[in-house]
């Protein structure tokens, strides 16, 4: 087999095109082979099964929750293995790991490109760039306080996009001028220890801890800036402003300047230690929320040969 794709048949996208994975399959002909898996214990089975087959290149298509679900189920099937090279298919409400990497070529035109690659015996431009890594799974973006507080909020209708995260934070500067509760809510602070590289911070109450491997966190919001500072490492913030405070940053953080020292400390490392007081604590991977249960590390993952399109590749 020549390109493996995965397709979360679940996702908002492909409910509303179900003919996704059928079109792809066409698209790569005998090139390659779509799998569909419909949950998470189905696609650990698929992910050994393309590992044992060896494929030149994995597709996988979906936002970032699809991507990082799929890498976690692919790593811990090919480890100590690297990967092979890895075709990221937007195709989520929320594409911030393929945004950030320069990679926004529709699905059908980059499998088009690899199905060509196949036939002429050609292997495709990549680039490459290291995952975080927290338990089992991986992904790019980690955060917890406000940067999982404001998912919670921003999940809690069951409607996603922009003009959902633009209602979520026109209800917090309302509520700023007003009684102050919800912004209360997502605002609330992590409270707990943590240890970047070994070395403590001194503020045991915090706004946020954000890292990642790539600048985005979603609507071209550069809050890592310094996440390509070193290819080997994650930047990251330990935010400790306050809700009025963090708006006088909001065009710096577009323009990719990130957060001000006076509201973050920044920093690049490979290993954070989050020793939480409470007994559970929320945090988010890619979108996704999980609970971590006593303490936790977040450090940086295998390095991924990740497929850069011809499009993309002049930027």
């Amino acid at each position: 087999m020549a390109v493996a794709v995965f397709v979360n048949p679940g996702s908002r996208a492909n409910r509303r095109d179900p003919g996704c994975a059928e079109r792809f399959a066409k698209i790569l002909g005998e090139n390659g082979r779509v799998v569909a898996p419909r949950n998470l214990e189905l696609l650990a089975e698929e992910a050994r099964r393309v590992a044992e087959l060896a494929p030149t290149v994995i597709g996988i298509h979906g936002g970032d929750g699809t991507l990082h679900r799929t890498l976690s189920a692919l790593l811990a099937a090919y480890l100590p293995r690297p990967l092979p090279p890895v075709a990221i298919l937007p195709g989520g409400t929320m594409n911030v790991v393929a945004s950030s990497l320069g990679i926004r070529t529709r699905p059908e035109t980059l499998l088009a490109e690899l199905a060509a690659g196949e036939r002429a015996g050609s292997s495709p431009a990549t680039l490459h760039r290291r995952c975080l890594r927290v338990g089992n799974d991986y992904g790019f973006i980690f955060g917890n306080g406000l940067l999982a507080n404001f998912l919670e909020e921003y999940y809690a209708r069951g409607s996603y996009g922009a003009s959902r995260a633009v209602w979520v934070i026109f209800r917090i500067l309302l509520s700023l001028l007003t009684t102050g509760r919800y912004a209360r809510r997502v605002f609330r602070r992590f409270r707990g220890r943590v240890c970047i590289d070994g070395s403590p911070l001194p503020r045991l109450r915090l706004t946020g801890i954000g890292a990642a491997t790539v600048t985005e966190v979603g609507f071209r919001f550069k809050l890592h800036h310094r996440a390509d500072d070193d290819p080997d490492k994650m930047g990251g913030l330990a935010i400790h402003g306050g809700p009025v405070s963090l708006l006088l940053d909001v065009l710096d953080v577009r323009l990719g300047r990130g957060l001000s020292p006076k509201r973050a400390d920044s920093f690049v490392a490979s290993r954070l230690d989050i020793e939480p007081i409470a007994a559970e604590t929320t945090y988010t991977l890619d979108g996704d929320l999980y609970v971590a249960r006593g303490p936790f590390a977040v450090e940086v993952g295998p390095v991924l040969e990740i497929v850069k399109p011809k499009s993309c590749q002049s930027q």
